[in-house]
């Protein structure tokens, strides 16, 4: 759980930088791809992520611009899902640095009927992400993409 304003801000920056980066990697014809036709595609995950980015913040009260948690389907554009991210990302950051503070990190929030602190929610906002980047690299991988390095190279920036 976050209980400092600039160690959270510090992970998000990070973090959304680079899921984008990934995002950015993305292309039309890559989105179809899936591990079965039970599971979701490489765009519906990307799309999930979008839309995560401020369904989170929606849950803590931010004001802010961009994709929010709708039925909405993901546009059949790559370009479009990480303009769409990368928009929502940086409103989201804005609202954040204006409104958290250390002390509110320990205010009451509500993750779809669980309460928390609005700390330990934002971490699960952070690992939510981190999660399904790592199902979207697996899935670039099949679709012979370029995977940028996340937390060290990968084999395609030795």
């Amino acid at each position: 759980m976050y209980t400092s304003k600039d160690s959270f801000i510090q992970e998000y920056e990070r973090e959304g930088q680079l899921t984008l980066n990934c995002l950015k990697e993305l292309t039309d014809e890559s989105l179809q791809q899936a591990v079965t036709e039970n599971d979701r595609t490489l765009g519906e995950i990307a799309w999930h992520i979008t839309q995560s980015a401020g369904g989170f913040a929606s849950l803590t009260g931010e004001t802010f611009e961009g994709a929010r948690f709708t039925p909405d389907s993901a546009p059949d554009s790559a370009e479009e899902i990480a303009d769409i991210y990368e928009k929502t990302y940086k409103s989201v950051l804005d609202s954040y640095q204006q409104t958290l503070t250390d002390a509110n990190l320990l205010d009451e929030a509500d993750m779809f009927g669980t309460k928390m602190p609005k700390g330990a929610l934002l971490q699960a906002a952070n690992l939510h992400q981190v999660h399904h980047r790592g199902q979207m690299t697996v899935l670039m991988r099949q679709a012979d993409l370029h995977v940028p390095s996340i937390y060290g190279p990968s084999r395609d920036d030795k």
